[in-house]
């Protein structure tokens, strides 16, 4: 059963430099019980696809449009008031990218959990709330003492616990998590993703899950969708993605990771830069790097080619 359906999904930047494409006519779908991971360089559009579904918006925006359905509801048509009573952090919540920056510094943790009630619920209780919060704190390995502390008292891997835990409060349906592991040392990074297969497994939890990382992502994700100069080149399951890349970009992506098992002569790399947002290239925008490019690819921008096994790619070697 689909949970999240996104369509033509665009979002653009108004800059002193010009208008950046940041999510440009995206289209996805996620079912419940799922996890979809976004794997891409910085800056090719996966934060802002995050930040689009909840409706967390800067105020440069330029264009923000499309359809955001979620459980039937078009998201995109709600007012703020009921999006954010009645969708925002109750049902789609977030981790934010940096947990040193995601907390308010004067305020305590416990500060954090009753203005997330408040907000966003009728509980006023604030005994109810802290009770809450420590159930689910310390299954992240977190005590109830760091309900009266501050942000500026915890470890970086602590700050980014009391963030999952904070998207967890309302018990939501959809969990998006926007690099949940970076900066982190690797036995913190290993607690936190057995925690989120928890999530996924015995509290059927939906999830998108941001990464820069492909072996988390491969841990975790059931599908994998890769993003680049705002537009996502390839969707399949991990598997698909994983062992049977296609799109050019994959495939030199997965040719840069060095392998356990395989023993490789020479890691591969992509040469030249991510696209220019503001001027992207005409065509497939990554044509400028690709070793396979024809003259097509400079010109037309490729359609979406389903490769059967829900196996998605816009590339015209395809086609």
């Amino acid at each position: 059963m689909i949970i999240l359906n996104v369509v033509n999904l665009k979002l653009y930047y108004r800059t002193s430099r010009g208008i950046v494409k940041a999510v440009d006519n995206v289209s996805f779908k996620l079912n419940r019980n799922e996890v979809l991971a976004f794997i891409g360089e910085s800056g090719s559009g996966k934060s802002s696809i995050a930040i689009s579904i909840m409706r967390i918006l800067p105020r440069n925006v330029h264009t923000y449009t499309g359809q955001i359905i979620f459980n039937g509801i078009d998201l995109m048509k709600l007012d703020e008031n009921t999006f954010n009573r009645e969708i925002r952090w109750k049902k789609i919540s977030m981790v934010f990218q940096s947990a040193m920056n995601a907390l308010n510094p004067v305020l305590k943790i416990k500060d954090h959990v009753i203005e997330i009630f408040k907000s966003h619920t009728l509980i006023n209780n604030e005994n109810e709330c802290i009770k809450i919060a420590i159930e689910i704190f310390e299954k992240l390995g977190l005590s109830k003492d760091v309900l009266d502390r501050y942000p500026h008292e915890l470890s970086g891997g602590m700050k980014q616990r009391v963030v999952i835990g904070l998207a967890l409060l309302l018990n939501p349906e959809l969990i998006i998590l926007d690099e949940p592991t970076s900066a982190l040392d690797v036995i913190t990074q290993a607690n936190i993703m057995n925690y989120l297969k928890e999530l996924k497994w015995r509290e059927k939890k939906s999830m998108i899950f941001i990464t820069h990382d492909i072996a988390i992502a491969s841990d975790l994700a059931d599908k994998i969708a890769i993003v680049y100069g705002g537009k996502i080149i390839e969707i399949g399951s991990a598997e698909e993605i994983l062992l049977n890349p296609k799109h050019p970009y994959t495939q030199k992506l997965l040719a840069s990771i060095p392998r356990l098992r395989i023993d490789l002569e020479k890691l591969e790399y992509i040469p030249g830069q991510p696209p220019d947002l503001i001027n992207p290239p005409s065509g497939c925008r990554f044509h400028p790097r690709c070793p396979y490019r024809m003259e097509k690819c400079t010109k037309e921008e490729p359609p979406e080619i389903d490769l059967g096994n829900e196996h998605i790619v816009k590339c015209w070697l395809y086609y």
